[in-house]
């Protein structure tokens, strides 16, 4: 029995690694005030990828603990320091809000952020 449960857990494990997927996020200034609302609006589980595409040495991708930080476009404490070589992956590893910006002087302000929420597995129906 306690076979069939380990086999069944590894099942469950290598379908939920297929489902992950990757999202292009074309990081760059909004050219109107829906500019991210797709990637906004998409359905992300825990597993997917983000991969925001820009200009080097134009933008970078910071990640913020707190929707006030978000908000406010403070960056006091981010959970990762800003990533800035043109392509930066980011796993979304758990479930809930995740909080993404420009730390470049400006950018955050004129709109370059993105919140996007993460639910913690697929449904079937």
């Amino acid at each position: 029995m306690a076979m069939k449960v380990v086999l069944l857990l590894v099942v469950l494990a290598v379908v939920q690694a297929a489902q992950a997927a990757e999202y292009s996020v074309k990081w760059e200034f909004p050219t109107a005030g829906s500019y991210f609302r797709s990637t906004q609006q998409r359905t992300y589980y825990v597993g997917d990828t983000l991969v925001f595409n820009y200009y080097e040495g134009m933008h970078d991708v910071v990640k913020l603990d707190t929707f006030e930080e978000f908000d406010k476009c403070t960056m006091t404490k981010p959970i990762m320091p800003e990533y800035g070589g043109g392509q930066t992956k980011i796993k979304l590893d758990k479930p809930g809000p995740h909080y993404f910006v420009c730390s470049i002087p400006g950018h955050c302000t004129d709109g370059m952020k993105i919140k996007v929420v993460v639910k913690k597995h697929h449904h079937h129906d």
